[in-house]
């Protein structure tokens, strides 16, 4: 595989990374702070991918920079948890 093409398929995986987030519990309070930060992550990884395609156009930078911004902004919120367990009611 060609270093471009590891370059992008990190810069793809730095972006599932931050906008894969588990579903919130069913707490409204739940949901809310579910959607503010999907909201906040999918706006940083939009804004990083312009400024590198502006500026830099290097993947790798991209990549590192929606990681890193992804890490400043944890889950805060109660993920949600099957209670059957797999089981059928």
């Amino acid at each position: 595989m060609s270093e471009r093409t590891e370059a992008h398929l990190a810069l793809l995986e730095a972006i599932v990374e931050a906008l894969d987030l588990p579903l919130p519990s069913i707490a409204e309070a739940d949901e809310r702070l579910y959607f503010r930060l999907l909201e906040r992550r999918a706006l940083a990884v939009r804004i990083i991918i312009e400024s590198n395609r502006a500026v830099s156009r290097d993947p790798w930078l991209a990549a590192d920079a929606i990681r890193t911004r992804t890490a400043e902004e944890p889950i805060d919120y109660t993920p949600f948890e099957d209670d059957k367990n797999g089981e059928e009611r």
